[in-house]
């Protein structure tokens, strides 16, 4: 494509985020202090009540607002809105110098990539946006370090991040994959890092899920938090007594058809993804000798596999389509970025070309693929439609 195309393309993904930008943070602020909401209730979640699962930021929260005197949610709100700057400034460094095509436009307007967590409400602002957070910072590190010291920002960052969601080990291999790109021989000192950083995280894994809250634990933690803080806890805090048997029970009622919807909604979000990377392969002279060996699709089945595990102990199927489709689509355009992969221009990539030139059917054809639906918050519930008109009206509406 040309430059002038790559250009004008950039400037729509300029607008596109700060609407995205701009539309998060006024709902997040319109809706932080109602006890429904959901995400909010996940952030105060702290160690007083003992040692358990996703309480570190939230204990360093409320060490914040004791040694300040500010309210806690609003300690948290402002967090939140850094996050959504840093993460849509990442997001648009990421992308604003590359060749874009045909196919990279409607993979990055997809209905379940950005736009999804402000057309499901239910999403905002929940901890699962720090996993590709952390992930785009990884990448913008790649170049700057080799293997080792990778590895060691790696076994840094990425333990803090499991004490704050510990969801977030499904999504580790990903993380894997850029610090394989750094091997250039197999050293045993290599080896053995990469072993005894995953024991560790597994390990951490181990405890969390061995250090599930009794009643009287959350209740303890929701008396400091309303005697001292002024909150409530809410559905995040609730749940904290759950193992994993009870989160897969909400499940049992899980039918064939929501399963067949699920499938449906994630492929045809991602079909035009899937046909990049069913159309791109290594560039063997900058790739490492490891990758050399596989060929690029089964590189991205082994890092996305995991992320299929969320589905099978969580009803919020919405958060995981999001999550897994925006982490595939990082590390693949993180290959694209770094000149590891091809793109081919394939017969069916060539054809597919054709009928995008026209431009009443490439407009008619995004409008409908990006901007018509999209998926819910829950397994059991339809396609929303129309995400844009709907998140303007209720700006208006609110």
């Amino acid at each position: 494509m040309s430059l002038t195309y790559s250009k004008k393309i950039n400037q729509y993904i300029l607008i596109y985020l700060m609407f995205i930008l701009i539309s998060s943070i006024f709902f997040i602020n319109k809706t932080y202090l109602l006890e429904v909401n959901n995400s909010m209730s996940e952030w105060v979640i702290n160690y007083e009540g003992g040692f358990g699962r996703r309480g570190l930021l939230g204990q360093l929260f409320l060490i914040i607002s004791s040694s300040t005197g500010i309210f806690l949610k609003k300690i948290i709100l402002f967090f939140i809105f850094f996050i959504f700057i840093f993460y849509y400034f990442l997001i648009y460094l990421f992308f604003k110098n590359l060749n874009f095509n045909n196919f990279y436009v409607f993979i990055f307007f997809s209905p379940i990539f950005l736009i999804f967590p402000i057309a499901e409400l239910e999403a905002l602002a929940r901890k699962d946006m720090l996993i590709p957070l952390f992930f785009l910072v990884f990448c913008f590190l790649y170049t700057k370090f080799d293997f080792k010291t990778l590895s060691f920002i790696l076994l840094i960052s990425f333990t803090p991040l499991l004490l704050i969601h510990e969801v977030s080990i499904f999504y580790l291999p990903y993380f894997y994959m850029l610090i394989f790109f750094k091997l250039k021989t197999l050293k045993i000192s290599y080896v053995l890092l990469t072993l005894t950083m995953s024991v560790f995280f597994l390990y951490i894994i181990y405890l969390l899920s061995n250090s599930i809250h009794s009643l009287d634990n959350i209740n303890h933690m929701c008396e400091i938090l309303k005697n001292n803080y002024d909150t409530k806890c809410g559905l995040g805090a609730s749940v904290l007594n759950r193992s994993l048997s009870d989160n897969i029970s909400e499940l049992f009622n899980l039918k064939l058809v929501d399963v067949f919807r699920g499938i449906w909604i994630f492929f045809l979000g991602s079909l035009f993804l899937i046909i990049s990377i069913i159309n791109s392969e290594y560039n063997n002279s900058s790739v490492s000798f490891i990758f050399s060996k596989i060929n690029f699709q089964t590189t991205l089945i082994i890092s996305f596999i995991p992320t299929l595990i969320p589905f099978f102990i969580a009803v919020d199927w919405g958060r995981w389509f999001n999550l897994s489709y925006t982490m595939l689509v990082l590390l693949y355009f993180f290959c694209i970025k770094n000149k590891l992969i091809n793109f081919k221009n394939t017969y069916l990539i060539t054809l597919v070309n054709q009928f995008l030139k026209n431009k009443i059917f490439f407009i008619t054809l995004l409008f409908l693929f990006c901007f018509s639906w999209n998926p819910k918050a829950v397994y059991h519930e339809d396609i929303g439609s129309f995400p844009i008109y709907r998140i303007l009206n209720k700006i208006i509406t609110h």
